[in-house]
């Protein structure tokens, strides 16, 4: 009896098949009158294996991927809520939902009367306090040039008091030449009081000079101290500048705070605000606007915990999306969350994918395939080639017309081929199908495979 493990046969192997099986009861028929060895080959031939027409591969070196496949929804990469810092009445609206936005552009305007009018008050106070300091820096000068006069004085009385002490010193030597002729009453005593007399007016002079000096040097005094008074003015005057500078830069901040700009590359997916509408300031109010950025979007997939281990960030995937006829996207894990969620036991990755197109909407039904695991040249079968029997796996080889079980130890498994890490070489013929209808030493027949039969040229 011949069994054909390729499922297919044509009319030369039925009319075998039925020989086969009228075979022996044509045996039967003569041997029923004759005693003898032949009822005893009917025996033996009935023991004998059936011979099992099989068609072999021999295992190839190929790329196996263990992958992923989880489904989630595409996100933004950001979504932002867009509130109002400053509390007023909406005076222009510039957006609605659906409008694609450039980082920067206008959005809505808000009228404050009361931070315009304190932007102009400070301004204000900026002028004023830079015509301070200019004023007390003409003062610094005033003063400086009073310490000069001062100082110029000083020095003209310090002059004044050598001329004093000379024409002193001058009468002294007068009054002791003519008090020596006196006393030889060579000259009058008139003439000696007339000298003694200039010589006390020279000395007074000389007493008024220095009394000058010292006032010179205490109008210099003076003067200096008006300078320096003169110079803190002038520093404090800086001060107040700097501080109405600053006063007016944060009224300028609130001021921009009344013009509501797109803080990136995005779309309105949201507009609450209308013109006229009074807004609040703080996270706790409605929002005016919602933005969603564009350019890259996300997908968040749980990973199961089989195979959580084996994702890593960079690893690649790609990703299908059923709303747009199963156009697949590529992209790689970004981020995970390292830690398993308890409740579901999945690990939570994130696979960001370029979207310069801008067709990646958020909401998005999508699936996620992850390659958690890659082999460039692995030794595989056709997954038809592998038994499964008590845990074990198991291939059938041929080898001198038997068939052969060997234990293997397998690997990735993509569905069509398996990976064999240990039991097979590469030089091995393994049968493709049906492999457990095979028993160990059988005898077989390889057969060629169909695509070899069907493009052979017939005669």
């Amino acid at each position: 009896m011949i069994t054909y493990l390729n499922g297919k046969c044509d009319r030369s192997m039925s009319l075998m098949r039925l020989l086969a099986a009228i075979g022996p009861i044509l045996l039967l028929g003569p041997g029923c009158g004759r005693p003898g060895g032949e009822p005893a080959l009917s025996a033996a031939t009935a023991n004998t294996p059936a011979i099992a027409r099989v068609v072999t591969v021999a295992p190839e070196r190929r790329a196996m991927r263990r992958l992923s496949e989880q489904p989630g929804q595409i996100e933004a990469v950001e979504v932002t809520p867009i509130h109002a810092k400053v509390s007023g009445y909406v005076a222009s609206v510039a957006v609605d939902i659906g409008d694609r936005l450039k980082k920067g552009q206008l959005m809505a305007e808000i009228r404050v009367p009361e931070i315009e009018a304190d932007l102009k008050q400070k301004r204000a106070l900026v002028q004023e306090s830079e015509a301070e300091v200019k004023q007390a820096e003409a003062a610094v000068g005033v003063a400086l040039a009073g310490v000069e006069a001062a100082e110029a004085k000083a020095m003209e009385m310090q002059a004044g008091v050598r001329r004093a002490e000379s024409e002193v010193a001058r009468w002294h030597a007068e009054f002791a030449r003519v008090e020596q002729l006196a006393q030889e009453r060579a000259l009058t005593g008139t003439l000696l009081d007339e000298t003694r007399s200039k010589l006390e007016a020279a000395e007074a002079g000389r007493d008024e000079v220095k009394a000058k000096v010292r006032s010179s040097v205490a109008a210099v005094a003076e003067a200096k101290a008006l300078l320096e008074k003169a110079r803190a003015d002038a520093r404090s005057a800086a001060t107040h500048v700097e501080v109405a500078r600053f006063e007016a830069e944060r009224a300028q901040a609130m001021e921009t705070y009344t013009r509501i700009v797109a803080p990136y590359d995005g779309v309105v997916t949201r507009r609450r605000t209308d013109t006229g509408q009074l807004t609040t300031p703080g996270s706790a109010a409605e929002p005016l606007f919602i933005v969603a950025r564009t350019g890259i979007a996300t997908i968040s997939v749980g990973v199961p915990e089989a195979d959580a281990p084996r994702v890593e960030v960079g690893d690649e995937a790609v990703i299908r999306l059923l709303a747009l006829e199963d156009r697949k996207f590529q992209g790689k894990v970004t981020r995970t969350s390292w830690a398993l969620e308890p409740s579901t036991r999945t690990l939570a990755a994130e696979i960001d994918i370029p979207d310069p197109e801008g067709v990646l909407r958020p909401g998005l039904y999508a699936y996620a395939t992850i390659v958690v695991e890659e082999h460039k040249a692995a030794l595989t079968v056709p997954a038809t080639s592998v038994v499964k029997e008590g845990g074990k796996a198991y291939c059938v080889t041929v080898a001198d017309r038997k068939a052969a079980r060997r234990e293997v130890k397998t690997g990735l498994n993509d569905g069509k081929r398996v990976e064999i890490l240990s039991g097979l070489g590469e030089g091995d013929r393994v049968v493709e199908a049906n492999a457990a209808s095979l028993a160990d030493g059988q005898p077989v027949e390889v057969a060629e495979p169909p695509a070899a039969a069907s493009s052979r040229p017939k005669t």
